[in-house]
């Protein structure tokens, strides 16, 4: 026996009428997926076309955050910040790091931060 023999021997589908009809349910099937089509898409676009904060940005809100702390963990936070954004560090600061006595301003210290923020990170 040919497959084409085979084919023609079988015997066809049959599918209930209930099927085979559109009724509201499958409507408002259609509208449900559509609908949840439409927020997955608007999920998506947000995330893709969504505003990115800058690094001037976080800077300036960790130069903030750090303005609530102590002294000596405020100079070190923004050391790390200024090593992080590959800036040079201001003259004093080495000696300010070490003995919480040694005078430093700290707003010497941001400026330096927020000027290697703007040209951006060493590669």
């Amino acid at each position: 026996m040919t497959p084409e023999e085979l084919v023609a021997g079988l015997a066809d589908v049959r599918v209930p009428e209930s099927f085979a009809r559109f009724g509201v349910q499958d409507a408002l099937a259609a509208c449900a997926l559509g609908l949840l089509a439409g927020l997955l898409i608007s999920a998506l676009l947000k995330l893709v076309t969504g505003r990115r904060t800058t690094s001037l940005e976080k800077t300036r809100k960790a130069i903030a955050a750090l303005a609530l702390r102590d002294r000596q963990l405020r100079l070190t936070g923004l050391a790390a910040l200024l090593r992080r954004n590959g800036g040079r560090a201001p003259e004093g600061l080495q000696k300010a790091l070490y003995d919480p006595q040694a005078s430093f301003d700290p707003a010497k210290l941001e400026s330096a931060v927020l000027a290697a923020a703007k040209r951006g990170p060493k590669r």
